[in-house]
């Protein structure tokens, strides 16, 4: 019994032991890019590759993501080809663009050449063509075709984002075969997770895990140990209903078929975690009116890609003041009215961008039904009701007590209940439309849904304030 608390200490002082050095080694980060740029500086080529030979490419990339353009390019010259193109997988895309216009084109054909396929791809799709062509007529005859096969996909698609390293063999294989198959795949890739089964006309009909060559006799037959349920999806296939259809049955790996069926490709999870990110990336971007590309763009392309939503917001807003103008009898005579449009204008703004990012939300997982979207759009006007009604008691009491006017704090209280209901509609609803006809929802969430609300707002408060107060 005495060495128990003896032994709980020494586990204790192990653990303390461990955060400590976790603590140091990120502290440590600064203090590392600053001793990077001062041997950049002084040329020191053997310490960095020293440096470099310890560090997880990675941690590289963080590294030169904080660098200058000429310090990272000085950087990745030091690397082998191999931890060059590992780096360059992981940094930032605006890094990889200013990196990949100072490789020499033959530097850059070895790079490429140590890259998987999906990855080589997204490097040669960023390149000018004439560079990209050299780049593809010095690899070897069989990558250069495979990726020119790649090219042809859209680069938001199932067919963009796949890798051909892959294992598909005919039903009547053994597990032995497909043993062997993995191991010599290994050589070329770290990523398998499955063995896809094919029949006499090479179409794809099961699909056979890791876990099942492991735990069956090496004779037996794949047709026998397969899964016959598997789970594709289409070369065409968006991306983002790719990330979905991953999330929904919780794959790590899913294969790629053409018109015919035929396996094509696969998709690991770490490329769905790439489009999940960019994605999210975007359409953060996008509900505030701004460009994926804004970035990478100069002042000149910021600006085009900003200023058509400003003018939109400008339109918005001159038909509020248009509005305004209509009703000046109406402030004239009450002029407190005129002290609550903010308030109107903000109660609107908030709940139609509520609705809308949540409509986006589901719009992007692919919950889209028809059932899905009527129930969603008939719960947000049910919240909208119960929410306008807790805010139209809140503000009759205050205005009542504050302006003496009952009668005026029940126009204001009906008018924000009308208000919130409405921009909550508007909200949910747009998205859903815009996705009918093809247009990206997300921008739905930005200036359009603001500057609506801003009209219809002060249109709603207004007109109550002219039938009910004033009569």
């Amino acid at each position: 019994m005495t060495d128990e608390p003896e032994q709980n200490q020494d586990e204790q002082n192990e653990f303390d032991s461990i955060d400590g050095v976790l603590t140091s080694t990120l502290q440590a980060d600064d203090e590392l890019l600053d001793d990077i740029r001062d041997l950049i500086e002084s040329k020191q080529r053997g310490a960095l590759i020293n440096i470099l030979a310890d560090l997880h490419p990675a941690d590289i990339a963080e590294i030169i993501d904080h660098l200058t353009p000429d310090e990272s390019a000085y950087l990745l010259e030091l690397m082998d080809a191999e931890t060059a193109s590992q780096v360059l997988v992981e940094v930032e895309e605006a890094t990889r663009d200013y990196l990949l216009d100072r490789i020499p084109h033959p530097r850059l054909s070895k790079i490429v050449d140590e890259l998987e396929s999906d990855d080589a791809t997204d490097i040669v799709a960023e390149l000018p063509k004439e560079v990209a062509d050299k780049v593809l007529d010095t690899l070897p005859k069989e990558d250069s075709v495979e990726l020119k096969k790649l090219l042809r996909y859209p680069e938001d698609s199932a067919g963009g984002i796949m890798g051909t390293e892959f294992i598909a063999l005919p039903a009547s294989a053994t597990v032995q075969d497909a043993t062997e198959a993995v191991r010599e795949l290994a050589e070329k890739t770290e990523d398998i997770y499955a063995i896809f089964v094919t029949n006499e006309d090479d179409q794809l009909v099961g699909v056979v895990s890791l876990k099942a060559l492991l735990l069956n006799p090496s004779f037996k037959r794949l047709e026998d140990v397969m899964d016959r349920e598997v789970i594709f999806v289409r070369v065409d296939v968006d991306q983002e209903d790719v990330a979905n259809v991953m999330r929904k049955y919780d794959l790590i790996a899913i294969p790629v078929t053409d018109e015919d069926n035929r396996v094509v490709g696969v998709i690991n999870f770490d490329d769905i975690a790439d489009v999940i990110d960019e994605e999210a990336h975007e359409d953060f971007q996008r509900m505030s009116g701004l460009s994926g590309e804004d970035q990478r763009r100069g002042i000149s392309g910021v600006i085009r890609s900003r200023l058509p939503w400003l003018l939109l917001g400008l339109v918005g807003e001159i038909i509020a003041a248009l509005v305004l103008m209509s009703f000046e009898a109406t402030l004239e005579q009450v002029v407190a009215s005129a002290f609550f449009i903010p308030i109107v204008m903000a109660m609107g703004g908030i709940s139609g961008n509520q609705a809308a990012a949540v409509v986006v939300r589901d719009i992007a997982t692919g919950e889209t039904e028809y059932g899905h979207t009527l129930l969603r759009i008939g719960r947000e006007f049910l919240s909208a009701l119960l929410n306008g009604l807790a805010i139209g008691v809140i503000i009759l009491l205050i205005v009542s007590i504050w302006t003496s006017d009952v009668m005026f704090g029940i126009t204001l209280a009906l008018s924000l209940v009308t208000v919130v209901i409405n921009a909550t509609v508007v909200g949910a609803g747009v998205p859903y439309v815009l996705h009918k006809f093809n247009f990206d929802p997300a921008i739905a969430t930005g200036p359009f849904i603001s500057t609506t609300n801003d009209a219809l707002g002060i249109l709603i408060y207004l007109t109550f304030c002219s039938l009910i107060y004033l009569n």
